[in-house]
């Protein structure tokens, strides 16, 4: 069932993601793992600006190909949420910080938000 989006929150104290519907309800929490110490995911108001099935992210000392279910929340595209294939293939469990400040969302939950989030919507992170 596609259900619209309205507004997502990123918490960092505890790696989860909150989805919120345009009545204000809380229709999902995710476990997701944002960016460690040495690479922080940054607070702030941001915005879904751009959505890709798959692209190739790089960044100093990275390049991952094929990263799936990207949405970019800033304008130059350095902070995404999406999905982190390579993190479950290892056995990572999310709800710890490991990016490079991207936000890491398991594949499912990527998939499903990357379905349902319009350009456009707010995102907040706040730790």
């Amino acid at each position: 069932m596609v259900e619209l989006i309205a507004a997502i929150v990123v918490d960092l104290s505890d790696q989860k993601l909150y989805v919120y519907n345009p009545q204000q309800e809380l229709v999902r929490t995710v476990l997701v793992s944002t960016g460690k110490a040495t690479s922080p995911t940054p607070t702030g108001e941001g915005q879904v600006f751009t959505k890709d099935r798959s692209v190739t992210m790089r960044g100093r000392g990275y390049v991952a190909p094929g990263v799936p279910w990207a949405m970019c929340i800033t304008e130059n595209g350095a902070i995404c949420m999406h999905g982190a294939p390579w993190q479950e293939a290892a056995g990572e469990a999310f709800g710890v910080p490991r990016s490079h400040g991207c936000i890491r969302i398991p594949s499912p939950h990527a998939r499903w938000l990357f379905e349902n989030t319009p350009v456009g919507t707010p995102v907040t992170i706040q730790s």
